[in-house]
């Protein structure tokens, strides 16, 4: 490496790293909760996830990591919003619904563990009946996911 390229490495460095100080003190001056880790990023929040199978770190679940399904809030929007890995290969849709279903279990743990209702009421004729992975409470993000994973297995559970 030469001298050049030896001085604006280290400038970059310099300036990539006053960049992230900058942002810290920002979001943390913002949001009171923020902590400088792998599970805040801007005005995002993990909350909970299950690490996929085929992610090979040792970390828990977090925004660096590949996760089946994970809870993410906005601080910005004040949403909850859902995420699962679609990017999977199945033979057919019995595996599929397997699958979403061991998701909704994971879930369901994840809401019984930490003392958030599963029984939300959400009412679906005269409202919005797009099931949508955005939610103003977990109980409510709950819901919909139970209501798609539930819907979609009692359409494409059983193999022709």
């Amino acid at each position: 490496m030469n001298l050049l390229e030896n001085i604006k490495f280290k400038l970059e460095s310099v300036y990539l790293g006053l960049r992230h100080k900058i942002e810290v003190w920002h979001y943390s001056s913002k949001y009171p909760d923020y902590i400088d880790n792998e599970y805040n990023l801007g005005h995002l929040k993990h909350i909970w996830g299950i690490k996929s199978g085929i992610d090979f770190t040792s970390n828990k679940a977090h925004f660096y990591t590949m996760n089946d399904i994970e809870i993410i809030y906005s601080r910005k929007d004040k949403l909850y919003s859902l995420s699962v890995e679609t990017a999977l290969g199945f033979d057919n849709k019995s595996e599929e619904c397997e699958y979403l279903q061991e998701l909704l279990g994971y879930f369901t743990d994840f809401m019984s563990k930490n003392n958030y209702s599963s029984n939300f009421v959400k009412t679906f004729f005269c409202s919005s009946p797009i099931i949508i992975n955005s939610a103003e409470t977990i109980e409510e993000l709950y819901i919909n996911f139970k209501m798609y994973v539930d819907g979609y297995c009692s359409v494409y559970g059983k193999d022709d």
